[in-house]
């Protein structure tokens, strides 16, 4: 009986260490709590209180640090919805380009290589959403242990 318990012990620490160096998930975040982080006001704020508490800042200190972090916080916002937009524009190009592309294939195929190609393709997206839901998947290094693990065993054969 002592040794069962002992052993339930050393498993329940494993485990709860094992948990606590995964770290927080993202995920836990409200939205709202999200929301309110990207306001350039609040990041600042967070970034003025840390270094206030670090580094023992005066309230006028204190007011011009956050100043200071204000309008960097600022300017990145701005970067970044530009950056957004930016990406928004070359990603619609780039579906545009893929549609023309893909007119073009389909007018050189036949009806029956036309449904093949587009079963091809349907392949294609059902192995991206796996890919992507094992990146998003809690789990997700099982997902990378098995894909380390193969491509060691490919690696190993291509070398024979």
């Amino acid at each position: 009986m002592k040794k069962l318990l002992l052993v339930l012990a050393i498993f329940s620490v494993g485990i709860i260490t094992a948990e606590a160096q995964r770290g927080p998930r993202g995920g836990q975040m409200s939205p709202e709590k999200r929301a309110e982080m990207r306001t350039p006001e609040k990041r600042a704020e967070l970034m003025t209180n840390r270094l206030a508490e670090k580094l023992e800042l005066s309230e006028d200190q204190k007011k011009e640090v956050y100043n200071i972090q204000l309008e960097n916080a600022t300017k990145n916002q701005v970067e970044m919805e530009a950056r957004r937009e930016e990406m928004k524009a070359k990603r619609e190009e780039m579906q545009a380009k893929q549609k023309e592309q893909q007119s073009k294939i389909e007018a050189v195929l036949t009806p029956e290589q036309i449904s093949t190609w587009k079963e091809l393709r349907n392949e294609d997206k059902e192995k991206m959403n796996n890919i992507r839901d094992a990146r998003s998947n809690p789990d997700r290094e099982k997902f990378q242990q098995r894909k380390r693990g193969s491509k060691g065993s490919k690696g190993i054969k291509g070398n024979i």
